[in-house]
């Protein structure tokens, strides 16, 4: 049995069928998996994380030789499932031989829960749902590992308070341009509002993906300061292809234009993220212990001789 039909065609009880697919059972046509969707299809994939140097990574993977980039951000799994994978192979199929892929940070969380509240975040309006609808996205992980077995997985990361603020700035300034009502971060950050807590759970959806991929890429954002050339070329060998190449690493992508974030707003951050940082730490076998650290208030800091001897001067005599 099919299941019934709707407006936006046949549904198909627990299958992974897409849309397109199920259209053409209704016509009686021969559908299959095609053998030879893997080579069609993308080399490796980034699946996150927002706001963490994926755009500068994608920058700098581009310009190797043996890498093809057509798009950036496809976001297939997320939004454009529904268009088969057709249109998906479309982005791969002038590779001429060389690794092609992309970076879509928010399959990490596809598919992303209770879409229709925090996507339209802070205003959830039903008639929005009716306006933007699209068929429900399928599970990133398990699509990319039952059609593209060998695909090599990977993620960037960084601090998840630092990525949490530059991320309500980059929403902000957003809605500001379209005269949008916005909300102060704590408000957003609360309400999970376009999943801007979520995103910065590292080590539960680590854990998700490495059930599907163990042996998927971890990089760190942090390295983008310290390391670039370093960080590039663990890349390349993770790609399996020539790490010798020197790409230009200098260029500022998408510099943050934002307010500093409170001491007090990095305090919560850090409390909030606590338990999830140590085991992500754990789990990459990376120091992350400065992700932890929270200026102290002036009158929590250490008195020194030198304070005791400028008291002694102020007292009356």
């Amino acid at each position: 049995m099919l299941g019934k039909v709707s407006r936006t065609g046949v549904q198909c009880p627990e299958t992974r069928l897409r849309l397109n697919d199920c259209q053409s059972i209704r016509k009686g046509e021969n559908v299959h998996i095609q053998a030879d969707d893997a080579h069609k299809g993308p080399d490796f994939v980034g699946i996150g994380c927002t706001k963490c140097g994926s755009t500068w990574l994608s920058y700098v993977l581009a310009q190797h030789p043996d890498i093809y980039i057509k798009l950036k951000e496809i976001y297939f799994f997320s939004y454009y499932y529904h268009k088969g994978y057709d249109w998906y192979h479309a982005y791969f199929e002038e590779r001429g031989g060389r690794l092609a892929g992309e970076i879509t940070p928010d399959y990490v969380i596809t598919p992303r829960p209770d879409s229709s509240h925090r996507e339209f975040y802070p205003k959830y309006n039903p008639r929005n749902t009716l306006k933007f609808w699209r068929p429900k996205a399928p599970s990133a992980r398990d699509e990319l590992k039952a059609r593209y077995p060998d695909v090599k997985i990977f993620s960037i990361y960084r601090n998840p308070a630092d990525r949490a603020w530059s991320y309500y700035w980059f929403w902000r300034r957003r809605k500001e341009k379209l005269n949008k009502r916005v909300v102060p971060f704590e408000s957003m950050f609360r309400d999970d509002g376009r999943w801007i807590k979520t995103q910065g759970f590292f080590a539960r959806y680590l854990a998700h993906w490495r059930e599907a991929f163990p042996d998927m890429g971890v990089f760190f954002y942090d390295d983008i300061k310290t390391d670039p050339i370093e960080l590039v070329q663990s890349t390349f060998r993770f790609l399996g292809v020539d790490d010798s190449f020197r790409p230009k690493v200098d260029e500022v992508i998408l510099k943050g234009d934002y307010n500093p974030m409170p001491d007090e707003t990095r305090a919560m951050l850090a409390d909030t993220y606590r338990e999830e940082i140590l085991r992500f730490s754990d789990m990459t076998g990376r120091d992350l212990s400065h992700w932890l650290d929270v200026p102290q208030p002036e009158s929590s800091l250490p008195i020194t001789a030198q304070d005791l001897q400028q008291d002694a001067k102020s007292m009356p005599g």
